[in-house]
C-alpha cells in the first residue's frame, strides 16, 4: 500500500477522482486501481491539479487506462493538470492523446 503522505486519491461520487501528491513507481498501482474502480463504461475525470510529481510509471498508468477506456467507447478526462503533469505530457508528446479540461 502506498504511503498516504505521498499520494491521496479521493472519489467525489460523480466519476471524478481527485489525485494529490506524487505519482511514481510506488504509488502508480494505487492510482491504477482507483481509476479502474470508476471506469465502468463512463468517462472518468481525473482532477490532477494537486499532483506535485509524476514519473514514467504514472504516465504508463494514464496511457493504459486511456487505451482501455477508448476500447470501451469512453475517454479519460484529465482535469486541471498541474504543471508537473502538463510538462510530462508535453515532453512525451502525449499532450494531444488525452482530453484535457482546464
Amino acid at each position: 500500500m502506498a504511503d498516504p503522505q505521498r499520494l491521496t486519491v479521493v472519489h467525489n461520487g460523480a466519476g471524478t477522482v481527485c489525485v494529490v501528491g506524487e505519482i511514481d513507481a510506488f504509488t502508480s498501482p494505487d492510482l491504477e486501481r482507483e481509476i479502474e474502480s470508476v471506469r465502468s463504461g463512463a468517462s472518468p475525470v481525473l482532477d490532477l491539479s494537486g499532483v506535485t510529481f509524476v514519473d514514467s510509471s504514472g504516465l504508463r498508468v494514464l496511457v493504459d487506462q486511456q487505451q482501455r477506456l477508448r476500447e470501451a467507447g469512453a475517454d479519460l478526462v484529465l482535469h486541471a493538470p498541474s504543471n508537473a503533469v502538463s510538462r510530462l505530457l508535453e515532453l512525451s508528446g502525449l499532450d494531444g492523446h488525452f482530453t484535457v479540461d482546464h
